[in-house]
């Protein structure tokens, strides 16, 4: 609470609420926001094994992003396709950042999300899905990709003390369905520094999930 008795924390509806893979564990969670009524405090679920989104490859952004822990992410961005802007510090990394709809089994209240990283292995597994898309745009016209996790491959580096382990995900492509209606692309002027609400989850390590069915009937109803 603050010295006006009340929170001048911005209300959740001013902000993209977010979707986060952790590499560390191959999982991802909806981060929820939760007004405690002294502020607004970080609620990780889980949807992993549910997640299923439409996602808008049409407007990806990319460029620099800092997660550096203690402040909120900055976001040095421009559309995919746009010369890189020059980084902006010795902190940020190459990244990449675009929305996604949710379907009504692992999107709450608020299915609308953004998605954003930074690690190796959400790049490289996400690049891979992108250029499916690219290949197959072209016969869904006005339609935009349906996407599940169907695996994740655990990648280690380094030795010793300093190995570690990121588990690379596979996203599969699983049907199209059109624009959800509420699924509107962001209007950030190019290169533009932004700031928004990217709370760690707090995740620990897990399992990686098991694989997606082969099979999967997709309906824009589910979306809503």
């Amino acid at each position: 609470m603050s010295v006006f008795g009340f929170s001048t924390e911005a209300p959740t509806g001013d902000f993209t609420p977010i979707v986060k893979y952790d590499a560390r564990a191959g999982r991802i969670f909806r981060v929820d926001r939760i007004d405690t009524g002294n502020g607004f405090e970080s609620n990780p679920i889980d949807i992993t094994n549910s997640f299923k989104a439409v996602c808008d490859f049409e407007n990806i952004e990319t460029g620099w992003i800092d997660f550096s822990a203690g402040g909120a992410p900055s976001f040095v961005l421009v559309p995919r396709g746009q010369q890189l802007p020059p980084k902006p510090s010795t902190v940020h990394k190459n990244g990449i950042r675009f929305l996604v709809k949710l379907n009504k089994d692992c999107g709450g209240d608020k299915p609308v999300r953004e998605i954003a990283g930074t690690s190796r292995a959400f790049l490289t597994g996400t690049q891979t899905v992108v250029e499916q898309w690219l290949r197959e745009a072209k016969d869904h016209a006005g339609q935009l990709p349906v996407i599940v996790l169907d695996k994740t491959t655990p990648v280690k580096t380094g030795s010793g003390e300093k190995s570690s382990t990121n588990y690379h995900p596979t996203w599969r492509i699983v049907g199209w369905v059109p624009r959800p209606a509420d699924l509107v692309p962001k209007s950030a002027p190019a290169a533009a520094a932004s700031n928004g609400s990217a709370p760690a989850t707090g995740a620990q390590r897990a399992s990686a999930p098991p694989p997606q069915q082969a099979t999967q009937t997709v309906s824009a109803d589910d979306f809503g």
